[in-house]
């Protein structure tokens, strides 16, 4: 592919995923406008809760009538290796999560505090994974499957970096803290990058899928039964969400060690 092409391509792609993300912001704009009367919430949280709706809709039309491809075209094809990628990423994914709270524990950063419902955090613990799965599935397709397929016709660099700064600001919190902020921004954009050279080692989606669903779920479970004893140093320990710390950023690299070496590398 010659320059000219390659450029074209790019801004063709690029123009895709404008007219993408504006499609995704009016149909949540209208369908929370819809729902409003009937739900006691700001129409801002209304807003966040119909996004994931319109982006499933918006993805299932583009890929339809854009595209002409299936879902499976963005990282879903290969189902003879799917199972055991997928695996892989929920073990790495969990491993990960439990030296971190474990190492937290034993130096008395964290300690045990529970959510005082006991019912709910059973509901919690059962329901949360298969949740986290379903979550993980449709951001993945979104994220790694779509934004970073379009923006590879760009630069590789492009791809993943882009990719993974659209995936931080969607995920960041509405309440801006310092610097509370700033090291949960960064630590999604490093999970964004993992799970983006994840999904480029394999070209499949599920060794991604994996990470996702497991990380999500260990942070959810902390949230309920973990507290800060110690919280004088933010940089290094962050919160229980485990992205906003140094010591959750050098997970992450641990957790790319883990996938280089677990994960087979996969051309295209």
């Amino acid at each position: 592919m010659g320059p000219a092409t390659s450029n074209r391509s790019c801004r063709q792609n690029l123009l895709q995923l404008a007219w993408f993300v504006l499609s995704i912001v009016l149909l949540s704009l209208a369908m929370s406008v819809c729902v409003k009367p009937w739900l006691e919430l700001s129409l801002w949280k209304i807003f966040r809760r119909c996004v994931s709706i319109s982006s499933l809709i918006v993805l299932a039309v583009f890929l339809r009538r854009v595209h002409h491809q299936s879902v499976g075209a963005l990282g879903l094809t290969s189902w003879s290796s799917g199972p055991r990628e997928l695996l892989i990423g929920l073990g790495i994914g969990s491993l990960g999560g439990f030296l971190l709270t474990a190492g937290f524990f034993v130096a008395g950063i964290w300690h045990i505090d529970l959510f005082p419902d006991i019912p709910r955090i059973w509901c919690v613990v059962l329901v949360s994974l298969p949740a986290m799965i379903l979550v993980a599935v449709l951001e993945e397709l979104i994220f790694r499957g779509y934004v970073l397929q379009r923006l590879l016709s760009c630069r590789w660099g492009l791809a993943v970096f882009g990719s993974s700064a659209a995936y931080a600001f969607v995920h960041l919190r509405t309440t801006l803290v310092w610097p509370g902020t700033v090291l949960e921004l960064i630590g999604l954009c490093l999970l964004g990058c993992l799970l983006a050279l994840t999904a480029l080692r394999t070209n499949q989606l599920y060794a991604s899928i994996g990470l996702h669903a497991s990380l999500a779920y260990w942070a959810r479970i902390n949230k309920f039964v973990v507290g800060v004893t110690d919280g004088r140093l933010p940089w290094l320990v962050g919160s229980n969400k485990l992205i906003d710390g140094l010591a959750a950023w050098l997970l992450l690299v641990f957790m790319w060690g883990a996938v280089v070496v677990l994960v087979r590398k996969r051309s295209t």
